[in-house]
């Protein structure tokens, strides 16, 4: 167990804890989102199941450290949250893809181009979204490959899974040695708002086309650490699929629905920015 450097925005981070009670056999995402997942207290996603999961890790002067989370969506690009790149300088990050251990294995890639949406905005949480373009290009194999991206909305009520490196104990900040799954299900926007509408966190909403929210289990969630992770499905052909990239979230596991950004909402950006 590690130490994360904590973030400004107390709701963001990097990739998510998601923990599975042993329904991995094969390591297949369809049998983890139709399986009972946990976050605390969990076992360890399947290696290689997630091989589209990316560790956006921060350099500065000896140190090193996972911030976000991410997922590679072709060759160069990795998709994240604009707030995982916002104000940063290439140079201090690194992209590791192939890992399963979050201190170990894996293939790592320099940083070529940093793309924040233009309008997004770290006051209410608005258009976070991002590219990182890579040095050179992935080297794919059975543990990296890149993720289809769902152009159409996703239905309401769907079982979705989230998977990522983040807290597993935020009062002790410490993450897990292995990366972790946990199982969500949508819910639409209008039902989202009206949960933070009456809460502290009423300057957050209303949540827009460009976002979408989905519940999980009581005292189960993401955490620090999982900004910017995939949030993925099965499609009606069995084939994993991605639909959000975390947004924010009340910390940790609270019983709040937790925001994502749409990948339909940002399609159109997302293709036109990787042409």
């Amino acid at each position: 167990m590690r130490n994360f450097k904590s973030r400004k925005m107390f709701l963001h981070f990097g990739i998510l804890l998601l923990l599975s009670e042993g329904v991995l056999g094969e390591g297949d995402v369809s049998e983890a989102i139709d399986g009972d997942s946990r976050i605390i207290g969990g076992k360890d996603a399947t290696p290689g199941m997630a091989n589209y999961q990316v560790s956006i890790r921060i350099h500065k002067r000896k140190r090193e450290w996972h911030n976000c989370g991410g997922s590679i969506i072709n060759e160069e690009y990795v998709l994240t949250a604009a707030s995982c790149v916002y104000r940063m300088k290439r140079h201090i990050l690194s992209i590791v893809v192939g890992r399963h251990a979050i201190d170990n294995g894996g293939d790592r890639y320099k940083i070529k181009k940093l793309i924040p949406h233009a309008n997004y905005s770290n006051s209410v949480e608005k258009n976070n979204i991002a590219l990182i373009q890579i040095e050179g290009r992935f080297k794919f194999s059975d543990k990296v490959q890149p993720i289809e991206l769902l152009k159409e909305m996703v239905p309401i009520g769907k079982k979705c899974l989230f998977t990522g490196f983040g807290y597993v104990d935020l009062r002790r900040q410490t993450v897990p040695n292995n990366l972790q799954m946990l199982e969500y299900k949508t819910i639409s926007n209008d039902d989202c708002t009206k949960k933070f509408i009456r809460s502290p966190y009423s300057q957050f909403v209303p949540i827009d086309a460009g976002q979408l929210c989905a519940e999980r289990q009581e005292n189960k969630g993401a955490c620090y650490g999982d900004f910017g992770g995939p949030l993925v499905i099965q499609n009606e052909k069995n084939k994993t699929v991605q639909i959000g990239v975390l947004s924010w979230v009340v910390p940790c596991a609270r019983y709040y629905p937790e925001v994502f950004n749409s990948v339909h909402g940002f399609y159109n950006w997302i293709q036109s920015n990787i042409k």
